[in-house]
């Protein structure tokens, strides 16, 4: 009787242990986040002392999404601390436009709203036919040297 009653005692331990036995299995989670990122080369643009009313035509830039998704690139100027942008030129007035990417190269677009430069501009992609057009302002504006800047944005293309 005592062996018996060790024996259902055993059983019922070993039942209990396999019972409470576990194992366990992970699962490894992967995620890159989307980089929304542009720049533009060269960075600046000096272009020195020029005649009221004058038309002056950069150089070209390089355009270059950095992101790691596809980028809609649109292309805005600023006013500078005297003088405000327009789409055409008066006193304290100034012009600034663009062609390039989806503006095409024929001729200028004024960039003093914002326009699109690229739609769909891949990763890694770039858009490397950037010029800059600055008119002047009339006679009788600030003559006092100014600084202008030229803001690219990046945004996420959406089809």
């Amino acid at each position: 009787m005592k062996k018996r009653l060790f024996l259902t005692a055993l059983c019922l331990f070993v039942l209990a242990v396999s019972i409470q036995a576990a194992d366990t299995a992970q699962i490894s989670v992967t995620v890159t986040l989307e980089n929304i990122s542009v720049s533009v080369a060269p960075t600046s643009w000096a272009i020195g002392m020029v005649a009221a009313e004058s038309v002056t035509e950069s150089g070209t830039y390089t355009v270059t999404n950095n992101g790691n998704i596809a980028e809609n690139i649109a292309i805005q100027c600023g006013n500078s601390a005297d003088w405000t942008v327009s789409a055409t030129v008066g006193i304290d007035l100034f012009k600034m436009a663009a062609q390039g990417g989806d503006l095409g190269t024929s001729g200028y677009t004024s960039i003093n709203a914002s326009q699109t430069l690229k739609t769909n501009l891949a990763s890694s992609g770039t858009v490397a036919d950037l010029k800059l057009q600055f008119s002047a302002p009339q006679a009788g504006s600030i003559a006092d040297p100014q600084t202008i800047a030229v803001t690219l944005t990046a945004a996420k293309y959406v089809p």
